[in-house]
């Protein structure tokens, strides 16, 4: 990083607004030190010092400061963008729930392509649970593990619609026996209250509610790269 200062810069400027009566609150002049200072271009040498390409202490130091707050920016980016994932695709799931729901009971297209985004949501919310970023957060890990509890209590039920359980406690979808399947065991499966379909949606409610706002925690910098006012970057932001 490096600043250019115009060294004929004329900083009378930064003065103008000092008054000129006796009641100013000034008891002395020592401010004016300050200006001559100023004026002689010995804060304009300091500045360039601190910012010269030389690698000196304070140089070092100041770069030092600007990487670490770039790493910083970096991870918290990595995390929030995991929990935007998680969120997602809970939201992914608690939708296509609520089209099973909605749709009508001779509309096969639309049950059958809800189950399938159900499944797609339902893996892709277990797989960035997963991730090393998050998968230590309790309030995500702990309703994981209730939807895997879930789906193990319905094996044989959802089998029989063509949706098969699989390691880790993910789905897969047996195309074959999904289309074959009947349009009130799908619904029964996916809508009713108390159904597999309606524990999974509730539990994916509560992981997004967490998710969204472990990610908005994790937003300490807006999009210029400063730190957003009462995080926890922003007091940093003052001296960087």
């Amino acid at each position: 990083m490096s600043i250019k200062i115009q060294a004929k810069t004329d900083t009378s400027f930064l003065f103008s607004g000092l008054s000129a009566t006796k009641d100013n609150g000034f008891n002395s002049m020592s401010w004016l030190k300050d200006y001559g200072l100023v004026k002689s271009g010995a804060y304009s040498k300091l500045m360039k010092a601190y910012y010269s390409d030389d690698e000196g202490d304070t140089s070092k130091a100041a770069k030092s400061l600007v990487s670490d707050k770039a790493k910083l920016m970096s991870a918290n980016k990595t995390v929030s963008d995991s929990y935007n994932k998680i969120s997602e695709s809970a939201k992914t799931v608690q939708d296509s729930v609520k089209k099973i729901q909605e749709a009508a009971a001779n509309d096969t297209e639309l049950l059958i392509s809800s189950v399938k985004s159900f499944v797609t949501g339902f893996n892709s919310m277990i797989d960035a649970a997963a991730d090393s970023s998050v998968k230590n957060d309790y309030s995500i890990s702990g309703r994981i593990s209730v939807l895997s509890s879930l789906s193990n209590g319905y094996t044989e039920k959802l089998t029989s619609v063509g949706v098969l359980r699989r390691p880790a406690g993910k789905l897969e979808i047996d195309e074959d026996k999904l289309k074959e399947a009947k349009a009130e065991d799908i619904k029964e499966l996916f809508a009713e209250k108390s159904s597999f379909g309606y524990g999974v949606s509730m539990s994916a409610e509560m992981i997004q509610d967490n998710a969204s706002y472990a990610a908005t925690r994790q937003s300490l910098y807006n999009a210029s790269g400063f730190a957003n006012a009462g995080s926890y970057g922003y007091m940093f932001d003052q001296f960087t």
